[in-house]
């Protein structure tokens, strides 16, 4: 700037040199310590909540639908996150893949279904065993894909103790002086025993839920958020979580208004109307 490079001060370009360095060093650093005391940094969330990393262009590809629901539950979770001050980063991670379970066999999975359901063809307890195994088998996956243990926790706890609904109400429905073995429809868990965890379970329940309602007007959305999270607060789902009731209310709102704009009516754009008089001009 002042033409001479002998006015330049030398000393600040080394300064700035060195603490390049020691930011190289530093990344080095927080993998060691995440390795050492189980650690999760927010540079390592950042890095597997990229959706063109490998393993998540993986998932969309084998198991589109599925992955189309885990980015909505993500959206839901992060926002709910925010309103009550958790860790919206570390949600949003597990969110994503809290069912890498199915990628294994996604056509089992009526999100990942075009026409028939394969399960519906097995005895309720059997086909109930296939949706739960999406669990463990997300588990098996996380080690192959060297998944921290925080993100670990999401897939194990985002069922909590829950029921396969669907099978188990068949049965019920079908069987009604039958005896019925509650642990053939029963996810393993654990339950939730964190904000996040607790948060997630609420977001996966009700945006899975929503897709099968027939009309998306407010009242039906209302009444969907609040059955499914007062269901779940009856089961006992989060009891071992760090979450009051104050937080599960905001949590409520946050998925009612979030739905709502998700599913908005929009206009219907009118056809246009063809000349008539140019048409017969045309044939003659």
């Amino acid at each position: 700037r002042e033409g001479s490079f002998d006015k330049l001060n030398w000393w600040n370009f080394a300064i700035f040199g060195v603490n390049g360095l020691l930011l190289l060093f530093a990344y080095g650093f927080i993998y060691i310590f995440e390795k050492l005391f189980g650690f999760l940094s927010s540079v390592t969330l950042v890095e597997l909540s990229n959706v063109n990393n490998k393993v998540m262009t993986e998932f969309s590809e084998k198991a589109p639908g599925t992955f189309q629901h885990s980015l909505q539950v993500s959206n839901l979770a992060t926002e709910a996150a925010k309103k009550i001050n958790a860790n919206t980063l570390l949600v949003r991670t597990g969110a994503l893949y809290h069912d890498i379970g199915k990628m294994t066999n996604p056509i089992l999975f009526v999100e990942n279904q075009v026409g028939t359901n394969p399960l519906m063809n097995l005895p309720f307890e059997d086909a109930a065993q296939v949706v739960i195994g999406h669990v463990a088998e997300g588990v098996r996956l996380s080690e192959k894909y060297n998944l921290p243990q925080q993100i670990v926790d999401f897939i194990k706890t985002h069922h909590g103790q829950s029921k396969a609904r669907f099978f188990y109400n068949s049965f019920k429905n079908q069987f009604p002086d039958k005896p019925i073995d509650e642990s053939k429809f029963t996810y393993p868990g654990p339950l939730p025993n964190t904000k996040e965890t607790a948060i997630l379970m609420m977001a996966d329940a009700v945006e899975a839920s929503s897709r099968s309602l027939k009309e998306h007007t407010e009242a039906e959305i209302d009444q969907l958020v609040d059955t499914i999270i007062n269901g779940q607060i009856a089961e006992g789902s989060f009891k071992n979580a760090p979450i009051t009731f104050k937080n599960i209310e905001t949590v409520k709102e946050v998925f009612k208004e979030k739905l709502k704009n998700i599913y908005h009516s929009r206009i219907s754009y009118p056809k246009l109307k063809q000349d008539t008089k140019n048409e017969k001009k045309e044939t003659l």
